[in-house]
């Protein structure tokens, strides 16, 4: 099965693992690079031979990522949170996951432990590899290569991971750490930020600047991987420096000073009783208005679920000999699960926009009951409102 993520491979645990179609040429890449090294190293091995210890070697490195996203999936899912897909691309792979409110708390300890298993993965299998040659008497040929590329590999990227600063595994240690120190995951996540774009400056230095002053030269290659990972590394930390800043613009802020005021109106009413809701007084400005929320009652409790939005453009298509219909006929529906109440911490919030990130955020006055719905909270808004 295909789909915008790439080819979908497999489930494991109920997470599904896709390889992006960028992996294809990350694969390719390796087989062409790689192949003269072992042409190198099996000197007396014809070519076709070599060609196919690349292509395994290409393998190896598939399983080698796959396993380091599994750990990364596996131990979110221990704590009960939300993993929704692992992706196998150019950069090596990427697992989504997000605590979940049915899950344990995250802290900074959880945090760190979800981060760290990706790179012990790796040195695991390095540590695997390396015995194996160890009980192998006398490993020659093809044998010896491909185990010794396989400890290095891992041993590198294992490392690489551990490296301080986001979106590396080690970045989420920095996170972490200074998470657990401040009592502020946002100002780790900007910590870490910041210690990714060092990294980069680092990486530029030691991959670009010492060798050409060393030997007046630098190849093509080089100057590629080392523009293309400190490009991708340079964008994720700015991104987490942007996030991070505007999570703690917002924690100074209360839900109430974030969230869209509403009018409401029930799912059963028909659209006529949306009239009083209207203040325009020309045709066309009474749709730029407050949002309109659409609500159900709970059966068990009485409190107010959010079930709809008014399309306001649906409404203004919709002829007066039509008013009988019900508001759902003219409303988006919304999850009446993506809600948060006025007294919530602003870290629920964002907790809440990541468990629900194609809804809107009801926001319920909780300090009565039953419990009403006073406002929404727009994900692209809220955006808008903490970047001005």
């Amino acid at each position: 099965m295909s789909s915008k993520q790439g080819l979908k491979i497999a489930s494991v645990a109920g997470v599904p693992i896709y390889v992006s179609w960028s992996w294809w040429f990350f694969a390719a890449l390796i087989l062409v690079v790689f192949r003269p090294t072992f042409a190198e190293a099996l000197p007396h091995a014809s070519s076709g031979w070599t060609w196919m210890v690349s292509a395994f070697f290409v393998l190896i490195m598939f399983g080698t990522v796959l396993i380091h996203e599994l750990a990364h999936a596996l131990a979110a899912q221990s704590f009960r949170w939300q993993v929704n897909e692992i992706t196998l691309n150019f950069w090596g792979g990427a697992t989504s996951y997000q605590h979940s409110s049915m899950g344990k708390t995250q802290t900074p300890w959880r945090s760190l432990f979800v981060a760290i298993v990706g790179p012990i993965s790796n040195l695991l299998i390095a540590g695997l590899a390396w015995t194996a040659l160890q009980m192998i008497f006398e490993p020659t040929g093809t044998v010896l290569v491909v185990l010794t590329m396989t400890v290095w590999t891992n041993v590198l990227i294992g490392v690489f991971n551990l490296l301080p600063g986001l979106p590396l595994d080690g970045g989420r240690v920095v996170e972490s750490a200074v998470w657990a120190s401040t009592g502020s995951r946002s100002r780790g996540m900007r910590a870490a930020g910041w210690s990714g774009r060092i990294i980069v400056i680092v990486l530029f230095i030691g991959g670009l600047v010492i060798p050409w002053l060393q030997t007046g030269d630098v190849s093509i290659f080089g100057v590629l991987i080392v523009v293309m990972i400190g490009t991708m590394l340079w964008q994720a930390a700015t991104a987490a420096i942007k996030t991070a800043e505007m999570q703690l613009l917002a924690e100074r802020m209360r839900i109430t000073d974030l969230m869209t005021p509403v009018r409401t109106i029930m799912s059963d009413a028909s659209i006529a009783k949306l009239v009083p809701l209207l203040t325009g007084t020309r045709p066309g400005q009474e749709y730029q208005q407050l949002p309109i929320a659409v609500l159900d009652i709970a059966e068990t409790t009485g409190d107010e679920m959010l079930v709809g939005i008014i399309d306001f453009a649906a409404l203004s298509g919709v002829p007066r000999s039509s008013w009988h219909l019900p508001v759902n006929a003219v409303s988006r529906a919304m999850n009446p699960a993506a809600q948060i109440g006025a007294s919530d911490s602003v870290e629920n919030l964002f907790t809440t926009l990541t468990q629900y990130p194609d809804d809107l955020v009801g926001v319920i006055d909780d300090t009565q009951t039953p419990h009403r719905i006073i406002g929404i909270i727009n994900p692209d808004v809220l955006a808008g409102r903490l970047h001005s």
